[in-house]
């Protein structure tokens, strides 16, 4: 139908998140090589880093999905926190890499776990609505396609973009040493994520139709009846999503697959 199609500067307007999704994923990883050829830090400290902030995903991506759905505002249930979420990770992964000097091993690993922490939760919540407004943007088969065809492209250029960050941090031309690179790089990627992360919120409408705006409505008068009767919906709403967490592990040929 006419009102599902996607027209092509939507398609790219949606698409070019992904190259901020996956270029903010790739230089998270990708640059805390700096930590041990620039800082002289432990790898086992590093990996730690790499993991603990990663871990508070398991639990912030399905509160932000909840948030996100039971958001009203007169910009929609998305918009919002793409905007918000793209301005704040950017400032956040910018400060992420503006490392003191001659500071100890246990300062660095400190600092660096501390904002990295705030880092990933601003992250979700420019990440997690931007993808669930993906799959809102049209209810037909193949305009979805389409429009994930798009994404997909824009989002392997990222890994396309991304190799080349180690030459870019030790370039001698541009900064005395990789530590400073770090940090001019991270300026860069930073101004380039608010430049193209608010795309998505500024070029695209949420299509709300009737029956799903009652069903929305009709959910949230059931959430607040829920929580009068039994408690807290977003506890509820943690407690399947992480049942349905521990049905997936279970599932031995869908591991396989994976």
């Amino acid at each position: 139908a006419p009102e599902d199609r996607i027209s092509i500067p939507r398609r790219i307007a949606y698409g070019v998140g992904a190259f901020v999704n996956n270029l903010l994923g790739a230089a998270s990883g990708g640059m805390m090589i700096v930590l041990n050829l620039g800082f002289g830090m432990d790898p086992a400290l590093i990996g730690w880093l790499g993991m603990l902030p990663r871990l508070t995903d398991a639990f912030t991506d399905p509160v932000m999905g909840y948030i996100s759905d039971h958001t009203r505002t007169r910009w929609g249930r998305r918009r919002p926190f793409i905007f918000i979420g793209a301005i704040v990770t950017a400032v956040l992964f910018v400060v992420l890499w503006q490392l003191p000097a001659d500071k100890s091993e246990t300062f660095y690993f400190v600092y660096f776990l501390v904002v990295s922490i705030f880092f990933y939760m601003a992250y979700t919540v420019f990440a997690t609505p931007w993808v669930a407004l993906g799959f809102e943007l049209t209810p037909d088969y193949h305009e979805r396609t389409r429009l994930m065809g798009v994404q997909n492209f824009f989002s392997q250029l990222a890994y396309v973009v991304s190799p080349w960050f180690l030459l870019f941090m030790q370039y001698e031309r541009f900064f005395d040493n990789m530590v400073d690179g770090a940090a001019g790089l991270a300026i860069l990627i930073g101004v380039l994520t608010i430049a193209v992360g608010i795309l998505p919120a500024i070029f695209l409408k949420e299509p709300y139709r009737a029956d799903a705006v009652a069903h929305l409505y009709e959910a949230e008068r059931a959430d607040r009846r829920k929580r009068r009767s039994e408690g807290s919906p977003l506890v509820a709403s943690m407690v399947d999503f992480f049942k349905g967490f521990a049905a997936t592990l279970r599932f031995r040929p869908f591991l396989k697959l994976c």
